[in-house]
C-alpha cells in the first residue's frame, strides 16, 4: 500500500529507536489509503483529540468559595474510528488480530517504559509522537463491531493515551 496518512506502530525491545521506520509490517498499522477500500488495511472517518487539564473544584461547596484549582495537563487521548476489512485467517496484517495481540503484549518494553506506541497523523501532525525513553503512546482500548450481512467488515475504535513527559512529546 502507499500514501496512507495515518500510522500506528509498536516499538519492539530490539528496536534501535522508536521511529516508524524501525517497526516491521507486523508491528505497524497503516490507515487511510488513497483507495478508501476497507480491505486495504482500513480507513478512518473520525479522529477525536481529548487534551485535558486537571481542574478540580474546591470540595467545600457550602463555604461559598468554590475555587477552581489548575493543576496542569492531565492527559492526552486520541480516539480513531473507522472501518476495516475483516480477514480472520490473516494473523499478521488483520487490524483486529494485530490490535488484539498488541493489547495483550502491553504498553511498555525495554527502553520504552513510558509508552511503546507511535502515532503519525499527516493531517494533524501536532499530535504525532515518536516514542522515546521519556514518552510514548499507550494503547488504551480497541473496540470492534462486525458489520454487514456476511460480517466481512469491522468498525473499529482505537484509543491511544500519551504517557510520560507530555510537554516535550507534543
Amino acid at each position: 500500500m502507499a500514501n496512507e496518512n495515518i500510522a500506528i506502530w509498536q516499538v519492539q525491545t530490539s528496536a534501535a529507536n522508536g521511529t516508524e521506520a524501525t517497526a516491521t509490517t507486523t508491528n505497524t498499522q497503516l490507515l487511510n489509503p488513497d483507495s478508501r477500500n476497507p480491505s486495504d488495511g482500513g480507513y478512518t472517518d473520525d479522529i477525536q483529540v481529548d487534551f485535558r487539564r486537571a481542574v478540580p473544584e474546591n470540595p467545600a461547596v457550602d463555604a461559598d468559595n468554590n475555587e477552581l484549582q489548575d493543576m496542569g495537563v492531565d492527559g492526552l487521548d486520541i480516539t480513531i474510528h473507522g472501518v476495516s476489512g475483516d480477514t480472520d485467517n490473516d494473523t499478521t496484517s488483520n487490524l483486529v488480530n494485530k490490535l488484539s495481540k498488541w493489547l495483550q503484549e502491553g504498553n511498555t518494553t525495554t527502553g520504552f517504559t513510558k509508552g511503546r506506541y507511535g502515532l503519525r497523523l499527516d493531517n494533524a501532525p501536532q499530535w504525532n509522537v515518536v516514542p522515546t525513553s521519556t514518552y510514548g503512546y499507550h494503547l488504551r482500548s480497541a473496540n470492534f463491531r462486525y458489520i454487514g450481512e456476511k460480517k466481512d467488515l469491522v468498525e473499529f475504535t482505537i484509543t491511544l493515551a500519551l504517557g510520560g513527559d507530555i510537554n516535550n512529546a507534543i
